[in-house]
C-alpha cells in the first residue's frame, strides 16, 4: 500500500495538456458532468502506475499539513475549507459489462461487431463505423475504453438514458426502442495516439446506452469491447416487500435503483443532468432511505451541507454544495421538515440542537415578510412550488399579485414542526411562539382564502384559481380536519379545473389523503407509476409525462408507501421506541415484508378476507407495539415480540 497522505507522500505533478472541456447547449447547459475532448498522444504513458512515467514531472510543493501536531495557522488564521474526516463511506465500485449490442439502423454507418473470440473489433483506415451498447439498466459509473492503433482517428462516445423519437424527444416511449428511436446526449471525444491505450473519463457518467462513432484516418483502429465501473453510494438496503400483485415488486426494484443512482458524494436530483443536492428533493430521498433501512450517513451530511448554505439574510440556498447561490424560499422550509424527519427516525436531539439556529433564521426570514393581510408576501427569488403547467416556472400565479396560499401554508407547517423540535429540545417558550405564529397565519388564510362557493382554498386572497397543493397543505396543517379535510381532498381529486400535482408533490398528496381517511384513492394515483412499467424503464423519471430525466429520486415514492402504508409499519415515537402497524389494504389482498429500523427488524405478513385481516409478524422485544386495521379496535403488545391476530373491519 502506498502512503497517499497529503504532505507526506512523494507526489509529482505535471500540467495536463491533453484534456479540455467542451459544451453543447442542448445537452450540457444543465449538466453536472464534464464533457471531455482528449488528445491521446498528449497523455504521458504510464502516468498512473509506472515508476518513471513519460513526461516532464516535478516534485509537488509540500505545504503545511492541514492536520498535524504543529499549528499550521498561527493567530487563528484558518483555511476557508479545512480538511476534516470523511463523514460518509467510500462509494462502491464494481466492474460490469454491456449486455447487448443494439441493432443497426438503416442509413447508419457500418456497424462495429465485436468478435466472440477476441472481444475486439477492427475498423479499417478511412472509414466510419458505429456501435450502440446497452448496459441493461440505467447506471452511473466510469466507462473504460481500451484502444489500439488508430492514429489520426476520432472517436465520439455519446451517453443517453434512453432512445428518443426524432421530433418527439419528450414522448414517453419504450426506452430501448432502437428501431424507431435514436441516441441523443452529451459526448466525450477522443483522438487516439496510435499506441495501446485506455481512456476513462475523469467524472462519472450516467447512462444506459452508449453510442460509439469511429472515424479512422490512415491507420486502422482496434477497439476492445468496452466495460464500465459502476459506482454509487453504498446504500445497503435491508428492507423488502412482497405481494402477489407483480407490480409491487417491480416498482420496488426500480424505485430502489432510482434512489441508489441519485446518491453519490451527495444526494442528487438526477445523475444525468444537474447532479445537484436540492433540499426538497433530498428531504424525500432521506425518507426513502429510512424506508429501505439504508445507511443514513448521507442524510446527516446533507443536513450539515444545507446548514452550511445559510446566507447572511437568514435563508438557505435551495441546493448545496454549489459554486453559485440559488434561492427557492420554500425549500428552506423543507430543511425544517427534513430535520424533524431525522429526529423522528433516530431520536437524536443533539443534531436538532445544533441546527436550531438555522431553523430560527429561516422562520424569522419568512416572518419579516408578513404583510398587512397577516400573510407572507413579496417572497422574491424563485418562488417555485411544483411543476404545474399553468404556473410559469413552477411559481403559483398568486405570487404575482400578493400572498400565495400554498407558500403560507407550507410556512405554517414549518412553524408547527419548528415548535415540536423546540419543545423536544427544551425550548418550549420558542415552541409556543412558533405555534402562535402558525395559528395566526392559518386564521388569515381561513378568513381571506376560503371560498364558500367552491368549498376549497383559493391560490391567493384575490386569485380565483384552485390547486391540489393548497388543499393538501390545508389538511397537513390541520386548517381543515375530519369531514372538512375529506371534502376538500375529494374536490381536489375530482374537480376538473383543479391544478394537479406532479411527481414532486405526490408524497404530500398521499399524506393528505392518508390524514383525511382517503388513502384508498391513492390506487388511481399509483397507476401513474404502474403505467410506466411497459416502457422498459429501469429507474423512475422526473415526471409521469414528457420527462426530461429518466432517473429522479423524488419519484421513488413507492419505497415509502409500500413499507409505511401498505405494509403499515411506522414509528410510534422518536427513534422507533414505539411501533405502530396499521396496513392500508384497500387495493391489495395480501402483503409481506421486512422493515429495518434503528431498533431492529420488523416483519409483517397480512392477508385480507372480506371483513377480516389475518396478520402476523414480529417486532424487537421491549418495543411497545400497537396493531390496528381500518379504524377498528387496536391490539396492544406492551413488550413487543411476535404477534398473530385476526382483526375485524371497523363498522361505522
Amino acid at each position: 500500500m502506498a502512503n497517499l497522505q497529503t504532505g507526506t507522500a512523494d507526489w509529482r505533478v505535471m500540467v495536463d495538456q491533453a484534456i479540455e472541456t467542451h459544451s453543447d447547449e442542448d445537452y450540457t447547459i444543465f449538466m453536472g458532468a464534464i464533457a471531455e475532448r482528449v488528445q491521446g498522444e498528449l497523455i504521458p504513458e504510464g502516468w498512473k502506475c509506472a515508476k518513471n512515467p513519460e513526461g516532464r514531472w516535478a516534485a509537488a510543493e509540500k505545504g503545511e499539513p492541514c492536520l498535524g501536531k504543529d499549528d499550521p495557522h498561527p493567530l487563528f488564521i484558518v483555511p476557508q475549507l479545512p480538511l476534516v474526516s470523511r463523514p460518509i463511506p467510500l462509494l462502491f465500485e464494481r466492474v460490469r459489462g454491456f449486455v447487448r449490442e443494439m441493432p443497426a439502423r438503416k442509413g447508419d454507418a457500418g456497424p462495429i461487431r465485436f468478435s466472440e473470440q477476441t472481444g475486439s473489433a477492427m475498423v479499417p483506415p478511412f472509414s466510419r463505423a458505429v456501435v450502440e451498447l446497452d448496459a441493461g439498466e440505467l447506471t452511473t459509473g466510469y466507462p473504460v475504453y481500451s484502444i489500439e492503433q488508430g492514429k489520426g482517428a476520432q472517436i465520439v462516445f455519446r451517453y443517453a438514458e434512453r432512445y428518443v423519437q426524432p421530433g418527439n424527444e419528450k414522448a414517453n416511449t419504450v426506452r430501448d426502442d432502437a428501431e424507431n428511436g435514436i441516441i441523443r446526449g452529451f459526448e466525450d471525444i477522443y483522438y487516439p495516439s496510435g499506441n495501446a491505450e485506455v481512456y476513462e473519463p475523469f467524472w462519472l457518467r450516467a447512462f444506459r446506452f452508449i453510442r460509439i462513432e469511429v472515424q479512422t484516418g490512415p491507420q486502422p483502429l482496434l477497439l476492445h469491447r468496452p466495460a464500465f465501473r459502476e459506482s454509487a453510494y453504498p446504500l445497503n438496503a435491508q428492507s423488502f416487500v412482497n405481494s402477489p400483485a407483480p407490480w409491487i415488486r417491480q416498482l420496488w426494484d426500480i424505485s430502489l435503483r432510482t434512489l441508489q443512482l441519485c446518491m453519490h458524494e451527495t444526494y442528487e436530483d438526477c445523475p444525468y443532468y444537474e447532479q445537484m443536492q436540492f433540499i426538497m428533493d433530498t428531504r424525500l430521498q432521506a425518507l426513502f432511505t429510512y424506508g429501505v433501512g439504508g445507511d443514513i450517513g448521507l442524510v446527516r451530511k446533507a443536513l450539515e451541507d444545507f446548514h452550511g448554505s445559510l446566507l447572511p439574510e437568514g435563508i438557505t440556498q435551495d441546493r448545496f454544495p454549489s459554486a453559485m447561490a440559488q434561492i427557492i424560499p420554500s425549500f428552506s422550509l423543507h430543511f425544517v421538515f427534513m430535520l424533524h424527519d431525522y429526529y423522528w427516525q433516530t431520536g437524536d436531539v443533539t443534531l436538532v440542537k445544533r441546527y436550531r439556529p438555522t431553523i430560527d433564521a429561516v422562520l424569522d426570514w419568512f416572518d419579516r415578510r408578513v404583510g398587512e393581510s397577516g400573510l407572507v408576501e413579496r417572497i422574491g427569488y424563485w418562488a417555485y412550488i411544483d411543476w404545474v403547467a399553468e404556473w410559469k416556472e413552477g411559481v403559483p400565479t398568486a405570487c404575482k399579485t400578493g400572498p400565495s396560499t400554498v407558500h403560507n401554508l407550507v410556512y405554517a407547517s414549518a412553524l408547527q414542526v419548528g415548535a415540536k423540535l423546540n419543545d423536544a429540545t427544551g425550548r418550549s417558550q420558542i415552541g409556543s411562539e412558533y405555534a402562535d405564529r402558525a395559528n395566526r397565519i392559518l386564521a388569515s388564510i381561513e378568513h381571506l382564502c376560503w371560498s364558500e362557493e367552491k368549498g376549497m382554498y383559493r391560490e391567493g386572497p384575490a386569485v380565483e384559481q384552485y390547486s391540489q397543493h393548497a388543499q393538501i397543505w390545508a389538511v397537513l396543517t390541520g386548517l381543515c380536519e375530519e369531514q372538512g379535510a375529506r371534502s376538500v381532498m375529494l374536490k381536489a381529486l375530482d374537480e376538473p379545473d383543479v391544478l394537479k400535482c406532479s411527481f414532486s408533490m405526490a408524497f404530500f398528496l398521499f399524506r393528505a389523503l392518508e390524514k383525511s381517511g382517503l388513502y384508498s384513492r391513492t390506487s388511481e394515483l399509483l397507476q401513474q407509476w404502474i403505467d410506466l412499467l411497459p416502457l422498459h424503464l429501469t429507474t423512475l423519471p422526473e415526471t409521469p409525462r414528457e420527462p426530461r430525466s429518466d432517473c429522479h429520486a423524488w419519484s421513488a415514492l413507492p419505497l415509502y408507501e409500500f413499507t409505511h402504508c401498505l405494509l403499515g409499519v411506522k414509528a410510534g415515537s422518536p427513534g422507533w421506541t414505539a411501533i405502530h402497524i396499521e396496513p392500508h389494504s384497500s387495493y391489495l389482498t395480501e402483503m409481506s415484508g421486512t422493515l429495518q429500523t434503528p431498533v431492529g427488524q420488523v416483519t409483517v405478513s397480512w392477508r385480507k378476507e372480506e371483513d377480516s385481516l389475518f396478520i402476523t409478524g414480529n417486532v424487537p422485544i421491549g418495543i411497545p407495539l400497537r396493531v390496528r386495521w381500518d379504524g377498528g379496535k387496536e391490539r396492544v403488545f406492551a413488550n413487543g415480540g411476535s404477534f398473530n391476530e385476526v382483526l375485524v373491519r371497523h363498522k361505522n
